[in-house]
Parts: C-alpha cells; structure tokens; sequence
C-alpha cells in the first residue's frame, strides 16, 4: 500500500470514525479502499481528503464509492492545474504590441472619421491605418496619414505581381496576400457598418 493511500484511509477514519465496527468490518473496509485508492496518484489522494475533511458534513465513516466520487473530481483539478502550468502566457505585457489592451484600442480608433474615410479610399488602408494603431496606440498624423497609404498601395503593388506569378514562391505569397485581403475587406466592412 503505498504511503498516500495509507494516509487516506488513516485520515478519513480519524476525522470521521466509525460508529461500531468490529475487526473484520474494519479489515474489509481498509481493503476495499486500498484496492480502490490505488489507481490515484499521491497529489489526486491528497486533494480529495482535504476536500473531504473542509466540506464533508457527515460524521459517520464515508462509503467507499464517497471516497472514490471525490478522488475522480479531485484527480479533474490535478489535471487541471497540470495542464494550465503547461499553456505558456500569452503576450502578458501591454508594452507588447500585440497585447490585448492594444488591438482592442486599434479595433476602436479605426471607427473614427479616419478609419471610415480609410475603408472608403481605393486603395483601401484601414489596414494599414489599424496596424499604425495597435503599434503605436494612437491615430497617424501628417507623413504618417501618407505613409499608411503608401504602404496599402505597395501591398497591393506586390499582390499583383505574386498574382502574376513567374517565381518559386510566387504561390504562396499570393495564399498570403489573399489573406491579408480578406482582412482588409472585413475590417472596412466593420468599419463602415456594414
């Protein structure tokens, strides 16, 4: 019997001791439950008895299936919390420009007069002009308005001639750059309301 298991039938005897037990019931319930616990790890063990003892209302000895009920929801918190220590955070600081506190502000300056005016221009630079702002957290002004444009206009330079193709990676600068389109297309859509 390993040692967390034996600390879970101590444990739940001490805390909640049987009326009248003679020595073969207790033998058979100590059984069980060894053979039962087993399959559970030591930090799953350790879970469902503290559980147990702060939330339990009870003061007769737990039946068997009780004991394994809370060693089942226990081991789901394990897994849990074991999984979580494994996701990696995710752009944690708003100093990052992909923060969700910066594409949020980027999402809410292009639905200004400019971003409206920018889905409206051909060639469209809503995309351009939400990049500028989740970058740099704020609207462009003077050569920066220019610079978006420019920029929307060299994009679609280049998707033109990956369109044309006559290169290795034409093909998937062109997936790319339809990509990219679509992007541009939903956030004009968004942002004209439409």
């Amino acid at each position: 019997m390993s040692k967390a298991v034996s600390n879970f039938v101590d444990t739940v005897i001490q805390h909640f001791p049987p009326f009248r037990w003679d020595e073969e019931q207790e033998r058979a319930w100590v059984g069980t439950m060894v053979k039962e616990l087993a399959c559970f790890s030591d930090a799953v063990l350790d879970r469902a008895i503290a559980h147990m003892i702060r939330t339990r209302k009870q003061r007769s000895i737990p039946l068997v299936a009780e004991c394994i009920e809370g060693c089942l929801e226990a081991r789901k918190w394990v897994e849990a919390d074991t999984q979580k220590s494994q996701i990696p955070e995710f752009r944690t600081s708003a100093a990052d420009d992909w923060s969700t506190e910066r594409v949020k502000l980027a999402y809410d300056l292009i639905k200004s007069s400019m971003g409206k005016q920018a889905a409206k221009d051909s060639p469209c630079w809503v995309l351009s002009l939400w990049n500028f702002c989740r970058k740099n957290q704020r609207l462009p002004v003077g050569p920066e308005i220019d610079r978006c444009k420019r920029d929307a206009r060299d994009f679609d330079e280049a998707y033109a001639k990956a369109v044309k193709g006559g290169w290795p990676q034409a093909q998937k600068l062109e997936e790319l750059g339809a990509s990219m389109l679509a992007r541009r297309k939903k956030l004009a859509e968004e942002v004209l309301g439409k």
